[in-house]
């Protein structure tokens, strides 16, 4: 039952859901502190991270795994250890060289990059190993039959998130500039993150806002955003004029209340994505025929 892990206490007796998610956040900080006490650089990172790993595991419906590990292509390039990685548990084959954990890149819906506390250094290193993560996605179409037809279609760009138990000396506004500037650094919103969070303080996210209806949702789809912006440049060469939708960065300034947030968040863009299809066959020989996802 996913009630009997270590947050079991913080859901006893409890009906209001911004309430469960503060005392939530309590315990992952409670924990995150613990986790600090130990003397080892490597293997602190590494508590740290397995108190996100395990909450995830145990309150994500179970068709998302959660594991730390690499991601593979199908030519061979390899991501570095991301620290969270959302994979097809229905699915998705899981693979192991010694004690890392390796999933196809198809198998994979995003990944979460952990830092105790979020300088600008460390916001930059996460952001650049998301860079990384993200270039790696294929675009190639999967082949999908259900009874009545059989269709194609291209998988979903994953998503990057950074997680931070902490601000340390920055602020949110510091960080929001600092995302500003690494993403005029990056260039291609391809590979923006997708979410930053800093417990007890809040999240940088990205909101789409429609002048026309007067409606704004926050923007977590890469896909989203850029089929937005590619019909804005499509329009500006036709020298017609821009579309009434426009995105923002903004600072969610949710103190105690972040954790609640981000989870939420995570469920809505987990629930966006549509994966390929893992292929391993054709991982192993370029020419074998391509596999058909067969779908009810």
């Amino acid at each position: 039952m996913h009630n009997q892990g270590p947050y079991a206490s913080a859901m006893i007796g409890v009906v209001d859901l911004a309430e469960l998610f503060q005392r939530i956040e309590g315990t992952l900080v409670a924990r995150f502190n613990e986790a600090a006490v130990v003397e080892h650089h490597g293997d602190r990172g590494e508590n740290r991270e397995e108190v996100l790993r395990e909450f995830l595991a145990e309150h994500l419906p179970h068709r998302f795994g959660v594991t730390k590990g690499e991601v593979m292509t199908r030519d061979g390039d390899h991501s570095h250890s991301a620290d969270v990685i959302i994979y097809d548990a229905d699915s998705g084959p899981l693979l192991y060289a010694d004690k890392t954990t390796i999933l196809p890149i198809e198998s994979v819906y995003g990944i979460i990059e952990v830092k105790s506390r979020l300088s600008k250094a460390e916001f930059i290193d996460a952001s650049k190993k998301i860079e990384a993560f993200k270039r790696l996605a294929p675009r190639d179409l999967s082949v999908i039959q259900t009874r009545e037809y059989m269709t194609v279609h291209r998988p979903s760009r994953p998503f990057g998130m950074i997680f931070a138990f902490d601000l340390a000396d920055n602020s949110l506004d510091s960080l929001l500039t600092n995302w500003e500037q690494r993403n005029r650094e990056v260039h291609d919103v391809n590979y923006f993150e997708n979410l930053v969070v800093a417990l007890g303080a809040g999240l940088l996210t990205l909101e789409m806002v429609d002048l026309t209806v007067g409606n704004k949702h926050v923007l977590l789809d890469t896909d989203e955003f850029v089929d937005h912006m590619v019909t804005e440049e499509k329009r500006a060469r036709n020298h017609e004029p821009p579309t009434d939708r426009l995105v923002r960065r903004i600072v969610e300034r949710r103190g105690q209340e972040t954790f609640g947030r981000f989870f939420v968040y995570l469920l809505i863009a987990l629930e966006r994505l549509r994966l390929g299809v893992a292929d391993l066959g054709r991982y192993l020989d370029p020419d074998l025929p391509f596999t058909v996802r067969r779908e009810s």
